[in-house]
């Protein structure tokens, strides 16, 4: 009975994982055709996904704009999270995992609902103004260093219905 639980477990979480895999492909083809300034790299290694304008960029996504900022921002965090792109920003890099810290430029795809609609992805993007990069500035508690400030470029991109 448990070795069933724990295979039909792992199926669901490579089934997820292979989706997902596909998802994030997916919104990168797009944004790769949205514009002729974009190049992706043949090998995806750590911290560069593709450059854009000359610069390098890594893509992540995120499922939420962290836990942090819906708490701050209670009732009202998605509203805010829609109107202040480069405070989600902000609180991406400050609150992200620090086995996975980078203070590298990113592209941030961010999702506000989980039930965002192709169309409606391919819409956002097709909004998404690839000439203006946010500057953020962020400070991060490390572990081992301390506190850290940091400042990087970014684009923020948010899926939401």
């Amino acid at each position: 009975m448990k070795d069933e639980k724990v295979k039909l477990a792992a199926v669901k979480y490579r089934r997820i994982k292979e989706i997902n895999t596909f998802r994030n492909d997916f919104i990168e083809t797009l944004i790769f055709e949205k514009n002729d300034n974009i190049l992706p790299t043949l090998n995806h290694r750590r911290g560069v996904d593709f450059y854009i304008n000359g610069i390098s960029f890594d893509q992540k996504v995120a499922k939420n704009p962290t836990n942090q900022l819906k708490n701050a921002y209670r009732d009202n965090w998605r509203e805010f999270a829609i109107e202040n792109p480069k405070i989600v920003a902000e609180y991406l890099y400050k609150y992200q995992d620090e086995g996975r810290f980078g203070a590298d430029s990113r592209l941030l795809i961010v999702y506000l609902d989980e039930d965002v609609s192709i169309e409606r992805i391919i819409d956002l993007i097709n909004k998404f103004d690839i000439n203006n990069p946010i500057e953020v500035d962020f400070t991060y508690k490390h572990k081992i260093q301390g506190e850290k400030s940091y400042k990087v470029s970014c684009y923020v991109i948010l899926l939401y219905n």
